[in-house]
């Protein structure tokens, strides 16, 4: 389910590595603050348990870790953010903008580890209450597009980033398949072009469709939060 029977709405923005969710998060979350909304913007980490989980999972390159137990410490890490920050601040009635949530456990680890889709949906509905986002942006990139602004970024590669092409590949084609699966919810975003065009879209799906929970909310007609 997704949460519009709270007061706030709830955004995510997946995809691989490089198609540029951190960026246009922070920018979508500007724009909507600038038109008089409350913006709460979050990454995996933004939690102790959250940091702990992904900078082991990320960075511990050598260490062998199964994929039933990287599923599982993603989820864990999910579900502490989704209790101590997302829910908050949707009954405060804000709007979350959060980069990555449970698609990118079903397109990494379902279809890039090769885990059932199935079992990782159950996880989730029970572990998160079967909360989604209510809008959720794929940014869709041609891998090596991606790899060659990992490159100029010259961050260090993490556990994901370092994969086989062949790894990556079937995350991409996970992703397809969900959107396939749930267009009301997953828009699909060309991300390959300029920064600022890829936004005004996003910016323009974001307002219509909270102007449409606006619309369609019991006490329409106040002022947007």
């Amino acid at each position: 389910m997704t949460v519009s029977s709270w007061p706030g709405f709830f955004i995510s923005l997946e995809g691989i590595d490089g198609a540029g969710k951190s960026t246009q998060g922070a920018a979508l979350a500007g724009e909507l603050s600038r038109s008089g909304r409350d913006v709460v913007t979050l990454r995996p980490s933004d939690t102790q348990l959250g940091d702990l989980v992904r900078g082991y999972l990320l960075q511990h390159h050598q260490v062998p870790i199964d994929p039933w137990t990287e599923a599982l410490l993603f989820i864990a890490g999910r579900v502490q953010l989704l209790r101590e920050r997302i829910l908050p601040a949707l009954q405060a009635g804000a709007v979350v903008i959060a980069d990555r949530y449970a698609d990118s456990t079903l397109a990494y680890q379902g279809a890039g580890r090769g885990l059932p889709v199935s079992a990782l949906q159950w996880l989730h509905t029970e572990t998160c209450m079967d909360v989604w986002p209510d809008l959720t942006f794929l940014l869709e990139l041609p891998r090596p597009t991606a790899e060659d602004r990992q490159r100029s970024q010259q961050l260090p590669l993490d556990r994901f980033e370092v994969a086989a092409a062949g790894f990556h590949n079937a995350v991409q084609q996970g992703f397809v398949q969900l959107a396939a699966a749930d267009p009301g919810r997953i828009v699909r975003i060309d991300a390959s072009r300029p920064p600022a065009v890829v936004l005004a879209e996003i910016r323009a799906v974001a307002l219509r469709r909270l102007a449409e929970r606006h619309a369609a909310a019991p006490n329409a007609g106040g002022e947007p939060r």
